[in-house]
């Protein structure tokens, strides 16, 4: 699998934090599954912040399904993202 650049790491990530804002609900249950304060969303450590963000939305088909559309991205798009954070070679 081809690797994403990090500022398109980054738009991935801005995506899903956009579109978790947008529904409170899935915000919530982001937080309660990452263990995310709102305080620590605000501070913005970009790296891990990404990492929990696309880890969300990877293990979870009908948000990632939803954010896509909303964002005009394919979930090719993100999981290559995902993929990009997490592998190290």
């Amino acid at each position: 699998m081809m690797k994403s650049s990090p500022d398109k790491i980054q738009f991935v990530a801005d995506a899903c934090l956009n579109h978790l804002i947008a529904e409170p609900e899935l915000l919530g249950q982001f937080m309660t599954e990452t263990g995310t304060t709102p305080d620590e969303m605000r501070a913005g450590d970009s790296q891990s912040l990404a990492d929990g963000l696309l880890a969300f939305f990877a293990q979870n088909e009908s948000a990632l399904l939803s954010m896509c559309a909303n964002a005009r991205l394919t979930p090719e798009e993100v999981m290559r993202a995902y993929y990009s954070l997490n592998v190290h070679e």
